[in-house]
């Protein structure tokens, strides 16, 4: 369940694909990633355990994009399923561009797990981004989906999360992004709406991107998943191709 993505954030890809598209009518790139802990709006999918991403994006001048990416995750996560689902499989397309300094995104994302369709589930994403400065940019994200099927529940729900980056003297990144989770989905008797947070640094070193992460949510988001939601550091490394 990443955050178009992936996993670049909606707005960074956006950002991505159209300077990518800039160059020529259509172009194709590649990423992979080691996690210490797939963390998806705060909440581990790998029972805190080591996770190896991938995706592959295909982005047009006009700004037109179709993507997909792919992790592991744990069965544990599907309590109840007589299934094991080991992987995490995202479909997504959309279409981005720019307005001055204001970056746009609009897409759609299925979130598919073989073996265990039952969670299989689609989102509405419309994203935007401000630079503020050449080091410094903000931008909100709202998805919808009319079931969250990956938490276990046929009933609607919304995300909505700001973000921003600010470089960092010697080449470092600093981002940082607050979400909440709510909707008939989060309004039941066993799920509660939560907010989830996120804060980093990143650095490009030798051709890759080493990042460090803290990553939590409040209570209600740990009464909701139990310990797979408590607090975390999750260090990767990622390599763009």
């Amino acid at each position: 369940m990443r955050s178009i993505h992936r996993r670049l954030a909606p707005t960074a890809l956006a950002a991505a694909l159209a300077a990518a598209a800039g160059a020529a009518q259509a172009e194709i790139s590649g990423n992979v990633t080691l996690a210490t802990d797939y963390r998806f709006r705060g909440v581990s999918q790998t029972d805190k355990q080591m996770a190896l991403q991938g995706g592959l994006d295909w982005s047009h001048a006009s700004g037109f994009y179709v993507g997909t990416w792919a992790s592991n995750v744990d069965s544990n996560f599907f309590s109840g399923t007589s299934t094991d689902p080991q992987l995490e499989w995202d479909l997504y397309a959309g279409f981005s561009g720019e307005l001055g300094k204001l970056g746009y995104d609009l897409g759609v994302i299925r979130y598919v797990y073989p073996g265990y369709d039952k969670a299989n589930t689609t989102e509405l994403h419309v994203g935007v981004s401000y630079g503020l400065t050449d080091s410094v940019s903000v931008g909100a994200d709202l998805y919808y989906s009319p079931e969250l099927n990956f938490i276990g529940i046929d009933k609607s729900a919304w995300y909505f999360a700001v973000n921003g980056e600010v470089g960092l003297p010697q080449g470092f990144t600093l981002s940082a992004s607050v979400g909440r989770s709510f909707g008939d989905a989060y309004d039941t008797a066993t799920t509660d709406a939560y907010t989830d947070w996120s804060v980093g640094v990143s650095k490009d070193v030798a051709g890759v991107t080493l990042g460090l992460s803290w990553i939590g949510t409040d209570d209600d988001g740990e009464d909701n998943f139990g310990r797979v939601a408590e607090d975390t550091f999750v260090f990767s490394v990622s390599k763009s191709m």
